[in-house]
């Protein structure tokens, strides 16, 4: 046995230092070392007693890793996470270390993109809140719903304070669509703020209520609706004004119902109003009436500019409307009737009779009487003289002329 194994000893151990060899160079070029950048999402550890982590920044951080490629392509990277220790946190924002964990054994961690994270920790609230029931949708044609009760009515609420005090409400939402009968349900309950937006991270006890609505038969007449306009903006004109829904479904006693014809909306505040716009505006129902779905209505108000305004003389720009204050095309700066820009003239009859030249009027445009065309104005010649006063012809005249 000995003899065998010395047999050839070095051509043996050749062999295998060779055959390692090429072991090692066929994967290397199947199998290669590979460095790889990943992104890896941050967690945390528990938060001491009584207090909850509300944010992680940033919440994912890049490592570069190295290993084979055949590591990189099997789940060792989906196990791969970060985590933030909290233990030691105080409430308020604070900067806390970071660790990789489960990293698996032919990877190495390169390289991290940051060691730290900032965290944001909040006491844990827990309070009671009451459950309200909202119902959605409408029921049958002429039945409507009449109250509801919720059981239990009351729930608890828990989480960050901060998120704890955004919410105003508990809402537990029925569909009601159709119904014709009691609606009972089992639904979830809504923590919800002001603005009627589900609050996250808010844990509801017990999740769900039981709320029942009762349905009843009842009397209904569907009223147009009238929207109320306000004051239009001076400068402007109301053009058009278009509302959805154009009518309203009502409910009530059929005396209260008789004297509904129509449903006014509350008064559109146009003032500040330039084109056209859109508001959502109440109803104004009569007591004793109930209305039958939404108590609202959409109101479109369209305004045009008027073509101008008027001055202090009356006179308008283009647009307006004719009045008799305002001066007519034609008679600017012409004087009027019956005035002539000559001093010490007062007008006749004709001047106030003859058709406007275009120029003042003068007396020789003025007709005269037959017995008066002697002393007329001939063309800018002197008058002649009257017979009795002429002189006597110079020497060498014909007699006949006197």
């Amino acid at each position: 046995m000995p003899y065998i194994i010395r047999h050839n000893l070095s051509l043996k151990i050749l062999s295998i230092v060779g055959a390692i060899a090429i072991w090692a160079a066929v994967r290397t070029q199947t199998d290669p070392i590979v460095e790889q950048r990943t992104k890896i999402h941050v967690f945390t550890t528990a938060a001491p007693e009584g207090m909850q982590v509300l944010k992680v920044e940033p919440s994912d951080v890049h490592v570069s890793l190295r290993g084979r490629r055949s590591v990189f392509e099997s789940e060792a990277i989906d196990a791969l996470k970060l985590v933030a220790d909290v233990a030691d946190a105080q409430v308020g924002e604070q900067s806390v270390p970071i660790r990789i964990e489960h990293l698996h054994s032919g990877l190495e961690l390169v390289s991290m993109e940051r060691q730290r994270v900032q965290v944001v920790v909040d006491k844990i609230v827990i309070v009671s809140r009451a459950v309200q029931a909202h119902t959605r949708g409408r029921a049958a044609e002429g039945f409507a719903a009449k109250g509801w009760q919720v059981q239990p009515n009351e729930v608890t609420i828990s989480g960050a304070a901060a998120n704890v005090h955004r919410v105003t409400q508990v809402l537990a939402v029925v569909d009601i669509s159709g119904a014709s009968a009691t609606v009972k349900r089992e639904v979830r309950a809504q923590a919800r703020d002001e603005n009627n937006v589900t609050v996250d991270g808010i844990n509801v006890s017990p999740e769900k209520v039981t709320v029942s609505v009762p349905i009843q038969r009842v009397n209904t007449k569907t009223v147009p609706i009238k929207p109320v306009i306000g004051q239009v903006p001076s400068g402007w004109e109301l053009v058009q004004v278009q509302r959805s829904p154009t009518t309203v479904t009502l409910a009530g006693s059929g005396s209260a119902l008789a004297g509904v014809t129509a449903v006014d909306t509350a008064p559109v505040d146009i003032s500040d109003l330039r084109g056209t716009s859109a508001y959502s505006v109440p109803l104004q129902v009569p007591s004793g009436i109930e209305v039958l779905g939404a108590g609202s209505a959409r109101v479109t108000v369209t305004l045009r500019r008027l073509g101008g305004s008027r001055d202090a003389t009356g006179a308008g720009e283009s647009g307006d409307t004719a009045d008799a204050d305002r001066t007519q095309p034609g008679q600017e700066g012409r004087p009027a009737a019956g005035e002539v820009d000559r001093p010490g003239t007062e007008p006749s009859q004709a001047d106030t009779q003859r058709p406007d030249s275009g120029h003042p009027k003068t007396d020789a445009d003025k007709p005269k009487p037959e017995s008066e065309k002697p002393d007329a104005v001939d063309g800018g010649k002197p008058p002649k003289k009257p017979a009795e006063t002429a002189q006597p012809p110079a020497a060498g005249a014909s007699a006949t002329g006197r």
